[in-house]
């Protein structure tokens, strides 16, 4: 019977893995371990009660007994199975020593068996606790993780968005960077071209001065003159100090018109 019910306690250790040795978490798994426990129990719940059902056959069968053959008649069965005074009773017939051997033992696996459905039972309790105590935790987790990894998707957007518009605002001044130097190169060409008008009536006067200067050397009997590279520059510097005043203030109005929009960002 000892061996009986270590067996029966092994069985349920193997089949609930113990506290520490509890199963993987989910649902699934957590339900079919528990469904195993409980069909176990219930199998050993059927054993009990068809032990006990056993016991009460064999106790309605010593009263039957009892009952047939009262306490001091001499046709009751003695102990070592002799007659205890006329004929000999039926050999194959049970002893009272017998029978209260069989009661003792009967009596010791029922209290082991509801010893052993106490402990399977707190066994049991402990398992559901803890197993309530673990889907609980889980739950928790599974929750903070979902809350810190939306936070992170937020923080991450408005970074991103931040970004964005950072990128278009500096597009924006690259633009407005683009469309005042063009406004500004624009008007620095249209400045050299004024320059270079101003300085076309003062180049056909001097090649007029200079024609009519070969001619008239030419009729006097003279050797035409020599070209003289300092003159051009001094009646250049002559051109350049006339329209000076005009190109200092025309350069100064593009200038300010150029960088009028920059200024103003």
């Amino acid at each position: 019977m000892a061996n009986h019910q270590n067996a029966g306690n092994a069985g349920l250790y193997n089949a609930t893995g113990g506290l520490n040795g509890m199963p993987s978490a989910g649902h699934y798994s957590d339900m079919q371990t528990l469904m195993q426990n409980m069909e176990t129990l219930s199998g050993w719940l059927q054993q009990n009660r068809e032990d006990f059902l056993s016991v009460q056959e064999g106790l309605e069968q010593v009263e039957r007994r009892n009952a047939r053959y009262p306490t001091g008649l001499p046709s009751l069965p003695a102990v070592n199975g002799e007659a205890s005074g006329q004929s000999a009773a039926d050999p194959s017939a049970p002893t009272i020593t017998s029978l209260q051997r069989s009661l003792d033992a009967a009596n010791n696996r029922i209290a082991a068996y509801e010893k052993a459905n106490e402990e399977h039972n707190r066994l049991q309790a402990a398992y559901e606790d803890t197993l309530t105590e673990a889907t609980e935790r889980i739950r928790n987790y599974v929750f903070q993780q979902n809350d810190y990894i939306t936070s992170i998707h937020k923080h991450y957007t408005h970074l991103l968005q931040e970004s964005r518009a950072e990128t278009v605002q500096a597009q924006q001044i690259h633009q407005d960077w683009q469309r005042g130097l063009s406004k500004l190169n624009e008007e620095l060409r249209r400045a050299v071209r004024a320059r270079e008008d101003e300085k076309l009536p003062f180049t056909r006067k001097i090649s007029a001065l200079k024609e009519e200067n070969r001619v008239l050397r030419g009729l006097a009997g003279w050797e035409p003159a020599q070209d003289d590279d300092s003159e051009d520059e001094e009646l250049e510097a002559m051109s350049v100090a006339e329209g000076r005043g005009r190109n200092l203030k025309e350069r100064e109005r593009v200038v300010g018109n150029a960088m009028g929009p920059q200024s103003g960002k």
